[in-house]
């Protein structure tokens, strides 16, 4: 499999790390790989590792919240879009809103939980 990068932080190589079946079901609503395109398997595998490189345990909630928030849209559509004109009032909304809901807040903090690092 090629490897593959996100520039928008920091150099970030992906190859064929497992999936962590922890996040799996937050990520997709799904609990097995084995329902998944090898499209949603490779930007899973990009966005955990860019939070086990990005998430550190000095962050604050919101710092890290942010985090997840630009990785899983640079995932998704690209890192451009992290960088485009209003993406920074769009991605602090979103952060807002997951920190607002009991849910989306514990689900979070199970992320940060699994990728923070020193």
């Amino acid at each position: 499999m090629p490897e593959k990068t996100i520039s928008s932080f920091t150099e970030i190589t992906v190859t064929n790390q497992p999936i962590s079946p922890e996040v799996l079901p937050f990520i997709t609503g799904k609990t097995s790989k084995k329902k998944l395109g090898k499209k949603d398997i490779s930007r899973i595998e990009l966005f955990e590792k860019g939070l086990a490189t990005e998430i550190k345990k000095t962050d604050t909630i919101k710092m890290a919240v942010t985090k997840i928030v630009r990785m899983a849209l640079a995932c998704e559509f690209g890192a451009t879009l992290t960088r485009s004109r209003g993406a920074e009032h769009m991605i602090d909304t979103i952060v807002a809103g997951i920190l607002s809901d009991q849910e989306l807040r514990k689900q979070v903090l199970a992320i940060i939980d699994r990728f923070a690092h020193e």
